[in-house]
Order: C-alpha cells, then sequence, then structure tokens
C-alpha cells in the first residue's frame, strides 16, 4: 500500500484552512504580544516563557515561522506557541488564531465527531447558552424574582461582587420561564431542547424548562465559552445539584468549575486545588484564594487529571474529613494515581466543608490546611492503620493489606515515591503485620511486574526480557532517525522508497505523528516545509522533538548510510511483530523455531541494539 493513501485515512483536518490561518498570524507579532523581543541578525530573542530563563533563549524566525527555546527544548510554529503559553488544545489554539484575524471557522472540520445527536455546533451551543445566562442573571437581580436566591447567597456570604463577577443567576419556579422568552425572541424550542435547556413532555407534544426553581452557575471552557450549567435547588427537589445533559460542548467528565478563571493562579502556583462543591470554588476565590477548582457533581476523571497537568505539576484534593470524605479521597487516588498525576490530599477539620471553614476560619486558616496535605502514601499507611485496629477478621486484615500494596505498587508506577522512602514503607508494615520484610517485598515486587492480560503470555528468561526491551529502544531510534534524516535530506527518499509503511512508525506516538505530517509531501515529491509539518501536529511535545530534529547539526555522519542501518533495524522489527502476529494460531512446539529464524535474520542484518545508530 503506498504511503500516501494510508494517511488520508487519517488526515481529518481542514489543511488549506490551518494554513490560512497559520499565515494570516504572523510569529514575531504573536510572540511580540506575550513577551519582550529583540531583533538580532535575522531572528528575534526573548526570555523563553516556559522555563525560567534569565539570559535570553527564545529565537523567533520570520523566515521559517517558527520558534526555538534552545535552553529548555520548546519549539514549533505560531500555533504551538498559543497552545503552550495559553495552555489550549490544538483547535482551542486554531479558534483563538482565527478570532485574532477575523477568520471565519465555518466548515471546520474537526479531528474529534461531533458527539452531540443533534445539529448544534460547539459555537451554536455556546450563544444559546450565553443567552440563557443573561436571561438567568437578570432574573437574580430582580428585585422580585431573585430575591430567595440572594438570601441563600448571603446565607452562605457570597458577595453580590462574587455573584456579578461569576455570573450566578437563577431559574425562577416554573415550567416555560425560559420557553417563554425564547418565543419572544424567536428562538425555536428545539433549540432549547438540543441545548439542554428544555425537555420534551413524554407521550404529549410540547416542552417544559430544564432548570426551574434553582440557583444557576455558568460553567465556561478555558477559552471562556460558556459550555453548561450546574443549577443548586432552592426547593425540596431530591436532586440537590443538576447539570447540562451532555452535548458537543458540554462533557463533565472533562470540565472543571473555576478553572477558566483560576488558569493563571494555577499556572503561577503550579498546583490546582480540587475541592467538591460551586460554593467553595466561590467563597475561595472571594478569599483571594484563585487556585481551587470542583469537579462538576462527579468524582475526579482521567480526563479531569489529564486537563490540570497542562496548568500544574501538584493537584491538591480537599475533602471533609468524615468518613464519606475520606471515601472519596480513596477512589479519586486510584484516578490520579494511574494517570501518574503527582497528587496530595487534605482534608478539612470539624467535618465542615472548604466554603463554611472559609467563611468561619479564613483563607490563613485554608492555606494551612492546603499546605498540611499530605502524599498519597502517607494518607494509605494512616488509614491502613485505622483499618487494622478496627477489623478483628484475618480475611479482611488480609484484604486491606493487599489494596494498601495495590496502592503501594501504583505510586511506585507512577513515580510517586523513591527507593529511600519505599524501604522505610516495608519496613514499617514489616513491624506492623510482623513478617519479614523479604516476604512484603516478594509480594509486592509481583503486584510491579503484573501486566494487563494478552491474549498469549510467553513466557522467557530475563535475559530474554531485557533483550527485548533493547530492541525496542533501538526500533525507537531507528524510527526518529529516518525521520531526522529525511526531514534534513528530503531528496534521499527516492532512495528507500516502498521499503517502510507508516505502521513502521507505531500505532501512536511522537514519531507516528510525525511521520503522518510528512510522508505525503514526500511522496509527492515535495520538500517538507516546517509550516506544514507543525500545522498537522497536535502535540505541543511532538512539536518540540521536531523542532529538534529540523535543527540536527548533521554529526552523526552521512545520511545515506543513517538512514540504511536504521531501515535494517525496523526490517527486523517488522519480522518480529510478524512472528508475534501469528503465535495465537501456533502450538508452543510451532513458536521456538520461529524464534531460531527470528534470531537468525538478527545476527544476518546486524545487532538491532545498536544498527549504527547513534
Amino acid at each position: 500500500m503506498r504511503i500516501c493513501k494510508e494517511v488520508v485515512l487519517v488526515a481529518k483536518w481542514d489543511d488549506n484552512l490551518i494554513s490560512r490561518i497559520q499565515q494570516a498570524n504572523d510569529i514575531v507579532d504573536v510572540v511580540s504580544e506575550y513577551l519582550s523581543l529583540t531583533k538580532r541578525g535575522k531572528e528575534w530573542v526573548g526570555l523563553c516563557p516556559f522555563h525560567t530563563d534569565h539570559r535570553p533563549s527564545l529565537y523567533v524566525s520570520p523566515t521559517k515561522q517558527i520558534f526555538k527555546c534552545f535552553a529548555c527544548g520548546a519549539g514549533g510554529d505560531v500555533l504551538k506557541f498559543v497552545q503552550m503559553k495559553e495552555n489550549l488544545t490544538f483547535i482551542q489554539a486554531v479558534e483563538r488564531l482565527a478570532q485574532r484575524v477575523g477568520i471565519s471557522l465555518e466548515g471546520f472540520k474537526r479531528r474529534r465527531a461531533e458527539q452531540n445527536n443533534g445539529t448544534l455546533s460547539p459555537t451554536e451551543l455556546a450563544k444559546l447558552n450565553t443567552w440563557a445566562m443573561k436571561h438567568w442573571v437578570a432574573n437574580l437581580w430582580d428585585k422580585t424574582q431573585g430575591a430567595a436566591a440572594r438570601e441563600y447567597l448571603a446565607q452562605r456570604k457570597i458577595s453580590q461582587e462574587t455573584a456579578r463577577t461569576w455570573q450566578l443567576g437563577f431559574a425562577p419556579d416554573s415550567w416555560d420561564d425560559l420557553l417563554k422568552k425564547a418565543a419572544q425572541e424567536n428562538i425555536p424550542e428545539h433549540l432549547l431542547v438540543e441545548s439542554g435547556l428544555a425537555v420534551r413532555r413524554a407521550n404529549t407534544s410540547g416542552c417544559y424548562d430544564k432548570f426551574r426553581n434553582r440557583l444557576m452557575f455558568p460553567i465556561a471552557d478555558v477559552t471562556g465559552r460558556i459550555a453548561g450549567f450546574g443549577g443548586r435547588t432552592l426547593g425540596q427537589d431530591p436532586a440537590k445539584y443538576m447539570n447540562s445533559p451532555a452535548t458537543a460542548l458540554f462533557d463533565k467528565s472533562q470540565l472543571l468549575y473555576g478553572l477558566r478563571q483560576g488558569r493563571e493562579a494555577i499556572v503561577k502556583a503550579g498546583r490546582a486545588v480540587v475541592v467538591e462543591g460551586y460554593t467553595d470554588v466561590l467563597m475561595a476565590h472571594q478569599n483571594g484564594i484563585k487556585t481551587v477548582v470542583a469537579a462538576l457533581g462527579t468524582s475526579l476523571t482521567q480526563d479531569h487529571t489529564r486537563v490540570l497537568r497542562r496548568y500544574a505539576d501538584r493537584i491538591i484534593l480537599v475533602f471533609d474529613s468524615d468518613a464519606a470524605g475520606r471515601s472519596a479521597a480513596g477512589r479519586a487516588l486510584e484516578v490520579c494515581l494511574s494517570g501518574k498525576v503527582d497528587i496530595r490530599l487534605a482534608f478539612v477539620p470539624e467535618g465542615k466543608d472548604p466554603c463554611d471553614f472559609l467563611v468561619e476560619h479564613g483563607p490563613a486558616a485554608f492555606e494551612t490546611v492546603i499546605e498540611a496535605a499530605e502524599d498519597v502514601l502517607s494518607f494509605k499507611w494512616r488509614q491502613l492503620n485505622e483499618q487494622m485496629a478496627e477489623q478483628d477478621s484475618l480475611p479482611k486484615q488480609t484484604e486491606t493489606v493487599g489494596q494498601f500494596l495495590q496502592t503501594v505498587a501504583a505510586a511506585v508506577q507512577a513515580g510517586q515515591t523513591d527507593p529511600l522512602e519505599l524501604a522505610v514503607l516495608i519496613g514499617r508494615l514489616s513491624a506492623l503485620l510482623q513478617t519479614p520484610k523479604s516476604r512484603i517485598d516478594e509480594q509486592l515486587q509481583r503486584l510491579l511486574k503484573q501486566k494487563p492480560p494478552v491474549e498469549r503470555t510467553q513466557q522467557g528468561s530475563s535475559e530474554t526480557r531485557t533483550s527485548d526491551v533493547d530492541d525496542q529502544t533501538a526500533v525507537t531510534k531507528a524510527r526518529r532517525e529516518i525521520l531526522e534524516v529525511l526531514i534534513q535530506e528530503p531528496g534521499l527518499y527516492a532512495t528507500v522508497f516502498g521499503r517502510f509503511t507508516l505502521a513502521d512508525f507505531g500505532s501512536a506516538g511522537p514519531m507516528r505523528e510525525i511521520a503522518e505530517a510528512g510522508l505525503p509531501s514526500l511522496e509527492a515529491g515535495q520538500e517538507p516545509q516546517p509550516a506544514d509539518l507543525y500545522r498537522r501536529i497536535e502535540s505541543p511535545q511532538t512539536a518540540a522533538i521536531l523542532t529538534e530534529m529540523t535543527f540536527a547539526d548533521g554529526s552523526k555522519g552521512p545520511g545515506a548510510r543513517r538512514l540504511v542501518d536504521a531501515l535494517e533495524v525496523l526490517e527486523v522489527d517488522r519480522h518480529r511483530r510478524d512472528i508475534e502476529s501469528h503465535k495465537t494460531h501456533l502450538t508452543d512446539d510451532a513458536v521456538e523455531p520461529l524464534q531460531r529464524i527470528y534470531g537468525f535474520l538478527k545476527q544476518q542484518k546486524g545487532n538491532p541494539r545498536c544498527g549504527g545508530l547513534q
């Protein structure tokens, strides 16, 4: 299969439109809006905003329309700069720069298919939500209609200034308040239904307002669009809080209340404080603690942690100190550890939520709670001791210890502990259980080696496993070597045409992304231009790798020789993958001869762990 045909299957952006946006936003002009640049020869230089820079390390090239920091390695085009500086997704950076130069995004092809079953685009949804928000804000400050909602805010000590800043609103106890407003402005009912603002009546015609007799909290995404709402009942509704339904714009597993307002403070502090309620966020910000956000009435998800990692190095989860709070903390830990996030836990004393605690004790006391946040293993160790003291059943105690070791293993895999801390922990557990350290370490090592089940588990010696790891390292180097040579010497592509496909660059990851960006141009006989490559790459991390490859000095030797060596490594790996794919259909007796063939190929092609690659 020809490479370009493979790439067409994954190319989902409107490349021409993104190119227009890219060209209309001169990188020197855009970067100058964020930091001071000084002309130096043909380039501009300034202090890099992506690390603590005391000497100008960031170079901006007006001819190539790219930037590179020679200290921290950050690099890319104008889209990547805005994406990194504003902590945006790729699509959000495209939208931001399109808006800057007045380019319409109508017809823009999304990479991810819209999840909404209706016809409303995210832009249309945001407009409808903004319209509804303004109506509810007017209701809140209406002298008569909003009195009960304002009284609730006063009881929670939320100031009028805070309520206005966060654009809180009030949905009255009416079935058609919003629907009547929509009719007055000729907004069709079906649009309110599609946006989640209204609900169709069952078995009868007509609709009714989704939110009734509720204090309304608008929820914005990081670009400021009103994505949806949270509503707190002011009556006896058993559903204390209600969120907007899922739409193309609203996904509560990814959105965080207060992130739009607090992201700059979060980036500056290097930490995000996650609480459970909307009013907790409001009170924290009202008291000057602007690093606080909240999940939208749901447990913290892996998507939440991925979003927060773009802004902060550390996440501090704040819970009530009661049993429910400790249980919620345990659930959140599993999510954060699986996402390899630096996590800490803090507990508000006296069984209070953060809002009430801030009202009674003030911001300094709450900061003390945050500063006292404990790491994962300290929390789990304290929890283990409490549970062991409460339990007198051997099976229950055994289960408790097993769960503790599972968390320890997850913390080790997530890089949340160092060898000395781990040794101390094993010593403590040994003393608690009166069990030899070697027994505990043996069980822990077993847990660390556990992997997701596969169709067929291949047993091998430690020597064989080491060889496999080395082989994969060589393959990774070979993939990068091929792409680096072809980017710097595109004329060599004709000499190796047909000897590799996209599959040789893995199913995902930086090398796959760079291959998808550059190979179509090469096959078309064109020299890949930096601007073309960068606009086809979403990940800033991949863009930084591409920048390194673009600026590589060529000290590794002739490109043609490097290309041949790297291709030999890929060919051996292709044979290995072919063997692996057939193993599930073979008996154990048939596998061994295939492995001998694979070993012979390695000897014929040279050692794949070296392959001439530096």
